[in-house]
């Protein structure tokens, strides 16, 4: 129910524009982690468990497709087309989260370096009735999305377009709805009010609901984004548009709501943590995944939530000595079993490659470390 969420109880009047279907479980907890602050020197550290977000499929985009799914189905789609890296975790989200809504997903996929992640991500894909199309690039989306428009109007199927990370304006509600939920948390005591709340940023839709969320509940929080995608696609720049999108969505709803304009200065951004760009790990990446495991019993991955717990670790003096509250945006559903013997040739022929490729070296510790816990996860999130 709508009431459920922080979002429609601060601002009713929202209920009468926003349909909504219930994916989730909020909210998400916080844990504060100890072992990683000792280790590291940090003032209070803690995280909040966005990658608890669903048994289905957790992490960071149930929240969005909360909100952009209801929008397909008020719309009438039955079929959702999307888009993203070859081992999206966006697409796989859409997949299984649409499935539960009766909805089909269409992927339009792109390269991406080679990984463990990409190709369980696909056999998943797979699993899901995913109907997967080969890009091969980014510049070369636009003509798939062409072909499948084509495709579905000869069929007489009603698609409803959702872009990159799901993250427009509409999708971005629902970490409106997280920074609402933190605020919350922090007046019932279950954490100190964060000086610097952390985020991976990819397309840009987490941290800018998030940030339109703080500012609404008044939390005086500075905010994080750590790139894990190249700068010309991942930049303050970028968030700022969109965060003031979202502002803009709000006050069209609730000419009440009262947001200050975001300037690409609010943003703290992170862009060291790239390395040789997405989805290439990096030492200090692994190294941040492997001690969150062994510390705490968190399991991240390297494309997303790695690199932004390393950048993390290093916030002890921008902190000011504040709390620091990193969001986990990965998913910790174990959907291994689901993929037991399925064999990669049901994926279209362009998508063998990322199984016959070799690992890289780093790919394989982390996949080892991923391993040895509980259960082997699917990959993280934009």
């Amino acid at each position: 129910m709508e009431d459920e969420l922080p979002l429609f109880r601060r601002f009713p009047a929202l209920c009468a524009f926003l349909p909504r279907v219930s994916l989730g479980i909020w909210p998400t907890p916080v844990e504060r982690l100890s072992s990683l602050e000792r280790q590291h020197g940090l003032p209070p550290f803690y995280v909040k468990r966005d990658d608890l977000s669903s048994p289905h499929y957790g992490g960071n985009k149930v929240r969005k497709l909360e909100f952009t799914l209801a929008d397909a189905l008020r719309l009438g789609c039955r079929v959702v087309m999307t888009m993203g890296a070859a081992g999206s975790n966006h697409v796989l989200a859409t997949a299984v989260h649409g499935r539960r809504l009766g909805l089909k997903t269409v992927a339009l996929l792109f390269d991406q370096p080679c990984a463990e992640y990409v190709r369980r991500n696909l056999l998943l894909d797979a699993r899901f009735g995913v109907r997967l199309r080969w890009a091969s690039s980014i510049p070369l989306i636009p003509l798939a999305y062409l072909r499948e428009r084509i495709y579905h109007l000869l069929r007489r199927e009603k698609v409803y377009w959702l872009g990159p990370g799901g993250s427009s304006a509409l999708g971005c509600l629902g970490y409106v709805n997280a920074g609402l939920e933190i605020a919350e948390q922090v007046e019932r005591g279950s954490l100190p009010e964060p000086g610097l709340v952390v985020t991976a940023m990819g397309t840009h839709g987490t941290a800018a609901g998030l940030w339109v969320g703080m500012k609404l509940a008044g939390l005086g929080s500075r905010l994080v984004g750590v790139g894990v995608v190249e700068t010309a696609y991942c930049n303050p720049f970028l968030w700022s548009r969109l965060a003031n999108a979202v502002a803009r969505l709000l006050k069209s709803m609730d000419p009440g709501i009262m947001i200050p304009r975001a300037r690409p200065s609010d943003l703290l951004f992170i862009g060291d943590q790239l390395g040789r760009g997405y989805a290439y790990l990096t030492p200090e990446d692994v190294q941040a995944v492997r001690e969150a495991h062994e510390l705490e019993g968190l399991m991240l991955e390297g494309t997303y939530t790695g690199k932004a717990l390393a950048a993390a670790l290093r916030l002890g003096g921008a902190s000011g000595g504040k709390p620091i509250l990193f969001v986990n945006t990965y998913n910790s559903a174990d959907l291994s079993h689901l993929i037991e013997g399925i064999d990669y040739h049901v994926l279209p022929a362009p998508f063998h490659r990322f199984f016959t490729a070799p690992w890289r070296e780093l790919e394989e510790e982390l996949v080892s470390l991923t391993c040895a816990g509980d259960g082997d996860n699917s990959a993280g999130a934009a």
